[in-house]
């Protein structure tokens, strides 16, 4: 894989894929005899492995002509077929039989289109270079730094060398437990942290001036800490040692602090910043791993991205040696029965990952949350994971609660949440996984809309997309597009009669049309009859499906010849695995949660908040309520310059 002077593509593939058994970086130290004796043993153990190595092994592993091509850059010998001559030669000695698929994407990766994270990455970065160079801004490179845009000077990119993989770091360490590699340094070789990518000289400290914390905190603003509980403080804590080989454990007292920022507009009112518990492996563990059970439960509806979570809070928790691992199928209400859990061990999840939908069959509904405490109790839980939405996140604190009731008195069980929507409609985090792939998926239904419009005559394409109090898939998926005409999202005001005007200007002047809306459309632009399921979400009105009809019914009555197509894309988009993305996403947030459980934190959800993992306090996620598209921020007017549509309000 691509990677000349850093491995970052190919460590963060191989961890997304999770069934490499060998990942050579730039950065790494490589004795080849290690790698060779390493694959022979998985071909008589396995029978099969799957190798992934960055081009810029080409300068470590075998050395490279030093000859230049015409940008200057230092030509590098082709060490994937060096790699195979070497593997080929290797099994010949040993009169082994072998058969090596040798593959290199590297055009086909350069040439693919954006995908749609990406699209609406590159759109932004774009329109803030356009933005500050009209402004008058100069000698400056347009970036994301902690989920902000900003503007830097270029010397703070040119004058550093390039960002590689931290071998000490926890990505890799994360690429090492994926892959179950061994060390590959050769004898007696030990390379400093910093020997690759680093001048020895604190580039971004020349380049910038002393600033007060007192010209960013202003009058009004405050730091509040959102602490979590600590089962220490509640039952005695076996702190035994942390049986992972971590180079560097997060201390028992840090914290992460939202990223501070100046507003144009203060309105009298003071900003209020939060610090939370950062996320992350303990030198001392709460529990002894041979001691605990371990049960994880989903509830809710489906999301890209389930199995990968399961799979990962398997794999994590075996790594730390727990030896019993339940998996409760049928929600929360599979929890009070026990006898119907499966066992999970990193055998039965090693390829679930590449699947949709969830091995342990998401349901909704709620037992008595104090019978669920007891069969918790009886089975011996001192770990209980669960994977859903704000009513999920509830429940499970209710359970929490209700262990320290219990007659036998409170019962010592950690109760960890991992944040599960696919509406990304959670505040505080950045983003919840699943929902880059929703978009991806979503997307994918825009664009056969559009062909389908743009191939017939006087015709509206119609695509409704999830989003039950919000609308960030459909906004998301239509900036991704960039060929919707109409995007409609439950947080704004709609008079349909403008909608219809304005569809029929388009069918007059484009012929075809393309309309996004969102089924949260379904409680405001008609009123939903007032039901609820079995979880207890309002059962909304078929805004598609309506707004198909209006549209006929008024073209109809205008004369207008009209053909309609409409998609509905919901369990197509919900069933999927999760992309790369969301695969290195859940895995990372499911180490957390089991690094917090195995810590003796309990009453958390993990998440990421301006792009650092932190453990958050339930209550900080079930009381604020959902985050909804703000009509009056940036990306909702990025939205309306790509559909380019008028104000549809009353």
């Amino acid at each position: 894989l691509m990677g000349r002077h850093c491995g970052h593509i190919t460590l963060n593939a191989a961890i997304a894929a999770n069934y490499v058994d060998i990942c050579l970086l730039p950065e790494m130290d490589i004795d080849l005899q290690k790698v060779l004796d390493h694959t022979e043993q998985l071909m008589r153990t396995k029978g099969h492995a799957v190798i992934v190595i960055a081009e810029g092994c080409g300068d470590t592993i075998v050395s490279a002509s030093g000859e230049t091509d015409a940008g200057g850059n230092k030509q590098l010998a082709d060490v994937g077929t060096y790699l195979k001559d070497e593997i080929t030669a290797h099994f010949k000695t040993l009169k082994l039989p072998l058969t090596i698929k040798f593959i290199d994407p590297t055009y086909m990766i350069r040439s693919v289109a954006a995908n749609s994270f990406d699209s609406v990455f590159c759109s932004v970065l774009a329109q803030n270079a356009v933005h500050g160079a009209m402004a008058g801004f100069s000698g400056i490179t347009i970036g994301r730094l902690n989920s902000r845009y900003v503007y830097l000077p270029i010397h703070a990119i040119t004058k550093q060398k390039g960002k590689n993989v931290d071998v000490k770091g926890k990505s890799f360490l994360n690429l090492v437990s994926s892959t179950k590699q061994p060390d590959f340094t050769p004898v007696g070789a030990e390379r400093p942290q910093s020997a690759r990518g680093s001048s020895g000289v604190d580039v971004l400290d020349f380049l910038s001036v002393p600033a007060s914390i007192n010209n960013v905190l202003r009058v009004g603003d405050e730091v509040k800490r959102l602490d979590v509980v600590r089962l220490a403080t509640m039952f005695p804590s076996a702190m035994v040692p942390n049986p992972l080989g971590v180079n560097g454990f997060v201390g028992a007292s840090a914290w992460t602090t939202q990223t501070l920022q100046q507003f144009n507009r203060r309105q009298g009112q003071g900003h209020q910043y939060f610090q939370m518990v950062t996320a992350g492996p303990r030198e001392y563990l709460h529990f002894r791993p041979e001691d605990s059970t371990a049960v994880i439960v989903n509830c809710g509806g489906l999301c890209p991205g389930l199995n990968a979570v399961i799979r990962e809070l398997v794999m994590m928790l075996a790594a730390y040696g727990v030896k019993t691992i339940y998996g409760c199928k049928g929600g929360y209400k599979g929890l009070v029965s026990p006898e119907k859990w499966v066992v999970l061990t990193p055998k039965s999840v090693e390829q679930i990952h590449t699947l949709g939908g969830s091995v342990l069959v998401s349901d909704r509904g709620n037992p008595p949350h104090s019978e669920i405490a007891k069969s918790l109790r009886s089975m011996g839980v001192k770990q209980y994971f669960v994977l859903g939405g704000d009513g999920t996140h509830k429940g499970g604190m209710q359970t929490f609660d209700a262990m320290q009731e219990l007659e036998e008195g409170p019962y010592e069980c950690a109760v960890v949440g991992v944040p599960k929507t696919i509406d990304n409609d959670i505040c505080m985090l950045d983003k919840t996984f699943g929902f880059n792939t929703a978009v991806t998926e979503a997307e994918k239904a825009i664009d056969a809309a559009y062909v389908e419009a743009c191939a017939r005559d006087n015709c509206i394409s119609v695509v409704k997309l999830m989003g039950r109090h919000c609308g960030f898939i459909a906004m998301e998926a239509t900036l991704a597009a960039r060929h919707v005409d109409i995007c409609m999202l439950p947080e704004m005001e709609i008079s349909l009669p403008k909608v219809l005007k304005h569809c029929m200007q388009l069918i007059k002047t484009k012929k075809h049309a393309v309309i996004v809306v969102a089924e949260g459309c379904g409680d405001t632009l008609i009123k939903s009859s007032g039901g609820t399921d079995a979880g207890g979400n309002k059962v909304l009105a078929d805004v598609g499906a309506w707004l198909k009809a209006e549209l006929l019914k008024y073209f109809e009555k205008m004369q207008q010849p009209l053909q309609i197509n409409y998609i509905d894309p919901t369990y197509m988009i919900r069933s999927v695995p999760a992309n790369a993305y969301d695969n290195l996403y859940c895995a990372t947030l499911a180490q957390q949660a089991v690094h917090g459980a195995m810590a003796g934190y309990s009453g958390i959800s993990v998440g990421k908040v301006d792009e650092r993992y932190v453990m958050l306090p339930v209550h900080a996620v079930t009381k604020e309520g959902t985050r909804c598209v703000d009509v009056k921020g940036r990306t909702y007017e990025r939205l309306i310059a790509t559909t380019k549509q008028p104000s549809f309000a009353p």
